[in-house]
């Protein structure tokens, strides 16, 4: 017992000595981290090499605090930056960390994982949260344009809250082309929810191989958008403001009082004495100026980030409200978003994590992009003889009839009647009773985001489960309100309308990454599966006046359908549709030595039969690509203070489209008939006969696509560049109304009996230094495209998409570009008559369809974007443009079967034919064959043009004066966005078309780009 008692005496006091030399041999340290500008880091990670539980993280100074052994060696590490060891031997450090450039720029996000950039082997472009940052853009697509190759951006209008369609590598089908988005492995079909502040990066997926993985849905490119996660350190709190004044950026030359007197009175339109007694003899309206004023938008940013070692977060709210340029609010877009991220490592082997974005949005449009009734077309086509509104009471006698006829006339807010054209009697009346004689609202909500857990069960083996949702809503209500817009346009009563919409999806993904390096050579293996389901349900209804207003009192009050009058016209409708996939995918790549690269990426898809019939609903996309670094090969020593990387790259793979097959198009479809007295007495029996053959063979539009690359690293990483070659073929495109080999009943559904070819160059060159204090940077990028219809099915000549006066401008047609203007070729004027003249091209004497040619596409031949940055000290300035050269726009703004509404001067005015002036390059007014003349050349112009989207300065306030305050940061700006534009269009703006499939390049009068004075401030604590 004595001897047990002293053994345990002796190991207690062994432990109390041992401790006390341990504790002797702890010392504290503490130091100060900053980087190359002396400005200290915020969150570094400290610890003691092979102590991966323990350490510190810096503070908002840069100050540290660690007790260590002495002798030990300190790790000092930081998200982009390289890692730095030191001896613990001083109880005082100063540590300067260094950028390291392979870090920031040596990771991108691809399907289901990310690679390190040296070892990709596809086309992947990637735009970084600098190209985002403090930009008026409300949409994260605007943010590609300009700064990758091989992407444009197609807008169909500039009003608040408009989404933009991005194409990607040109246009492959006669339906959508819009590409696929993946928002934190979510896929969405639209991402303008999406707060580009909250974005981290984006991936655009632009060759077969890289984008393979998504199979069915990415035939069109696919773009990976990653949300912002927190980091490592103390946490931060941030606020961002931005206020933008918006204008007109350009003003099209419209005909004033004067010329609109002369050209009408020289086309014997008008008597001279008409003219001058329905004129007051002052009025000189422009209608431009008059409906467009000053629009305002202000956005609000607050953010939470931060983490430790086993979690991190990210929350912001959004705030956004953008008034448009058209007076009154009637144009405006508010949206509120919230984004919640977080992730936690639970255990060594398990990781959870979710990200979610909120969004909660109101919008109100006015009408545009069309010739009949679209109060932008109306701008450009009102004369300006007729006032904006009759002032002092004085009133024209038409417009004293129309009120003792019991019209309803508007007025503006001083209780002043609207003008109504004493002249012009047509579809298009006074903007501003086109404004204000409806209501129309739109509101809606989205919620997206996932949960996923990463689970590690072994080492290098990554199982990952992810359950991805969707939920959105819209409401819409359409209050059509009693007015006079003139003798042909007009309402007596009120009528109302109304909808709702809800969308539900969901997607769960089970997939799992292996990767096993062996001595000089690396695998990486993953394979998953897929399940999506969407479901899609609305409701509409609509309340029609008969002989009095259709709700019970004309008041805001009652724009309800619950308050139906006794005689309205009550219509309802709705239903409820589904659609799912289900999918196996799998990718292998091989790595040797960091010199030889090679993947494999195999998608299986298959689609619910709302899509394709059973028998052919599976779809199979393969893919392979690879890469060779030569630089890493012994022979290429020499070049390397040059070329310090240089990669080939080699591609192919196939993806597919979903975005034309819905609705069982490929089934056989009856429709009932007549009715007939089979049987006797008064009885009968309807019939039923097929209404379309089906097509139990119809498939998948699939583009197959190869790609050749290099990249290239140079002058020691201050130079990169990149150029690709590709060449994509899309197939089996759906075509409807074709004409089948045997007569019989019905109409035939559609078919697979389309092909495109896409192919051209992208090129991308960077270069970045500092000189002193003084740093600076170059990126640039071109495109060039070459588009081409090369099969359609023999019993179609051509497709027809858009019209202008219902005269078809635009074709889908082998051998051309999709979707191509064709028209007659404009020849000049008749110098004896001043009527325009057209080529004959069959020589028959006559104008018809077949002398029409092909005009011109909207496809640009080649696209371009260009970003200057510099920084001195505390001022920075970044300049962003890009343009577009080689296309097409074919304005259809002026109606001929309308000779008295205005015109553009430069179209119809200037140089135009008179007795005076027999060699005119424009027809004379009054002149035959005027409806040729609007769909011909003569209204083609060149679209090409170049925009300085953004020419911005800013000052970051001294640190060693803020953090007095408890400030980290304080970076004040002023920016000119969209301000300036070099173009040859006459129109508002070359960046327009009536839709982005069948309308590009039509200018219908669409909302157009305005130009903004900004300021704001980005606030970090």
């Amino acid at each position: 017992m004595n001897d047990y008692r002293r053994f345990l005496t002796f190991v207690f006091l062994l432990m109390i000595s041992g401790s006390a030399a341990l504790a002797q041999e702890l010392m504290k340290v503490a130091g100060l981290v900053v980087d190359q500008n002396a400005d200290p880091l915020i969150g570094v990670t400290v610890r003691v090499q092979g102590d991966n539980k323990g350490g510190t993280v810096t503070d908002m100074d840069g100050n540290f605090t660690i007790h260590v052994q002495k002798g030990k060696t300190l790790v000092f590490s930081y998200l982009g930056y390289k890692n730095k060891e030191v001896l613990a031997n001083s109880s005082k450090l100063k540590i300067t960390l260094h950028e390291d450039n392979k870090v920031l720029d040596d990771v991108v996000v691809v399907g289901y994982g990310v690679q390190k950039k040296s070892s990709v082997t596809g086309a992947i472009s990637q735009v970084k949260k600098e190209d985002m940052e403090n930009r008026t853009i409300t949409n994260a697509k605007s943010a590609l344009q300009g700064k990758t190759a091989g992407v444009q951006i197609v807008s169909s209008s500039a009003r608040p809250g408009a989404s933009p369609t991005v194409r990607i590598r040109g246009f492959s089908s006669n339906g959508s082309s819009d590409p696929l988005y993946v928002v934190d492995g979510v896929r969405l079909g639209d991402i303008s929810g999406i707060d580009p502040n909250d974005i981290a990066s984006m991936e655009v997926l632009k060759d077969a191989a890289s984008a393979a993985i998504y199979g069915a849905e990415a035939g069109n490119g696919v773009v990976l958008i990653t949300t912002k996660k927190g980091s490592v350190g103390s946490g931060k709190i941030t606020y961002d403001f931005q206020y933008a004044i918006e204008s007109l950026a350009k003003k099209p030359k419209l005909l004033n009082a004067e010329e609109y007197i002369q050209y009408m009175k020289e086309g014997k339109t008008f008597t001279e004495d008409y003219l001058l007694k329905n004129w007051d003899g002052t009025t000189n309206t422009s209608w431009v100026d008059a409906i467009y004023g000053k629009g305002k938008m202000q956005k609000h940013n607050l953010g939470f980030t931060g983490g430790n070692q086993n979690g991190n977060y990210y929350l912001s709210l959004t705030y956004l409200d953008n008034d448009g340029m058209v007076r009154g609010n009637n144009d405006l877009y508010r949206r509120l978003t919230a984004t919640i991220n977080a992730e936690y490592q639970i255990k060594p082997w398990l990781k959870v994590g979710t990200t979610n974005q909120i969004e909660k949005y109101n919008a109100r449009s006015v009408s545009e992009g069309s010739e009949y009734g679209s109060m932008m077309a109306a701008v450009l086509s009102m004369d300006p003889l007729t006032p904006v509104a009759y002032e002092g009471g004085n009133l024209p006698a038409h417009i004293a009839s129309a009120l003792a006829s019991g019209k309803h006339l508007l007025t503006n807010a001083a209780g002043n009647y609207y003008g109504v054209s004493a002249f012009y009697a047509g579809e298009q009346f006074n903007p501003f009773v086109m404004r204000d004689n409806g209501i129309s609202r739109n509101s809606g909500f989205n919620v997206n985001g996932s949960i996923y857990a990463d689970f590690k069960p072994i080492k290098d083996l990554v199982i990952t489960s992810r359950f991805g949702y969707r939920l959105s809503g819209t409401r819409s209500s359409s209050t059509s309100l009693p007015f006079y817009g003139n003798a042909t346009q007009s309402r007596d009563y009120v009528d109302q309308s109304a909808s709702s919409s809800t969308s539900i999806y969901y997607q769960w993904e089970n997939f799992a990454n292996y990767m096993k390096k062996l001595g000089d050579h690396t695998v990486n293996a993953m394979v998953g599966m897929s399940f999506q389901e969407s479901t899609y349900d609305y409701v509409q209804g609509g309340l029609q006046a008969n002989g009095e207003d259709a709700v019970k009192k004309n008041n805001p009050l009652f724009y309800y359908l619950n308050f139906a009058s006794a005689s309205a016209t009550k219509s309802v409708g709705g239903e409820k549709t589904r659609s799912a996939k289900y999918s196996y995918f799998g990718r292998l790549s091989y790595d040797y030595k960091n010199r030889y690269y090679l993947q494999a990426s195999l998608r299986a898809d298959a689609a619910d039969l709302s899509k394709l019939p059973a028998t052919n609903r599976w779809g199979y996309f393969p893919a392979v690509s690879g890469g060779w670094t030569i630089s890493e090969e012994k022979f290429f020593e020499p070049l390397r203070d040059v070329v310090a990387s240089l990669k080939l790259r080699a591609s192919w793979g196939q993806n597919g489209s979903l975005a034309s097959l819905s609705g069982y198009a490929y089934s056989t479809d009856m429709a009932q008939g007549s009715i007939y007295p089979l049987v006797s007495g008064n009885n009968y029996t309807t019939s039923v006969s097929p209404s379309s053959m089906g097509n139990d063979k119809l498939k998948w539009e699939t583009s197959e696509q190869t790609d050749l690359g290099i990249d290239a690293l140079l002058f020691a990483g201050r130079m990169n560049f990149s150029m690709d070659y590709f060449v994509k073929k899309t197939k089996d495109l759906l075509v409807g109304g074709t004409t089948p080999s045997l007569v019989i009943g019905g109409t035939t559904s559609p078919i697979n009996a389309g092909n495109v070819s896409n192919k051209g160059f992208e090129f991308e060159l960077g270069w970045r230094d500092n000189i002193g204090d003084f740093s600076y940077s170059v990126r640039g990028n071109l495109a060039t495209l070459k588009n081409e219809v090369t099969y359609l099915d023999p019993s179609l000549t051509r497709l027809q998409g858009t019209t202008f006066m219902n005269v078809p401008l635009t074709y889908f047609e082998k051998g051309y570009p999709v979707y191509y203007f064709r028209g007659y070729q404009f020849t000049g004027i008749d110098s004896k008559t001043g009527d325009p003249t057209f080529a004959d091209l069959n020589d028959s004497g006559d104008l018809t369809d077949d002398d029409k040619m092909d005009l011109g596409s909207a496809i640009p031949d080649f696209t371009y974007g260009i970003t200057l940055t510099a920084a001195y000290k505390g001022f920075d300035l970044a300049v962003f443009g890009s343009g577009a050269s080689g296309n097409k726009i074919f304005n259809c703004i002026n109606r001929t079967d309308f000779p008295m509404v205005n015109k553009m001067k430069e179209l119809f005015y200037d140089d135009r034919w008179t007795e005076s002036n027999p060699n005119g390059s424009k027809p004379r007014a009054g002149a035959n064959n005027m409806d040729k003349y609007a769909t011909s050349s003569a209204m083609v112009y060149d679209g090409s043009y170049f925009k300085i989207k953004q020419i911005q300065l800013g000052y970051s306030l001294p640190r060693t004066l803020l953090k007095k305050v408890a400030i980290s940061n304080l970076r004040l700006y002023v920016s000119l966005d969209d301000f300036f534009t070099i173009t040859k269009y006459p129109g508002f703006d070359p960046e327009v078309s009536t839709n982005s499939v069948v309308g590009m390049g039509i200018d219908k009068g669409g909302y157009p780009t305005s130009r903004k004075v900004v300021m704001g401030f980005n606030l970090e604590f």
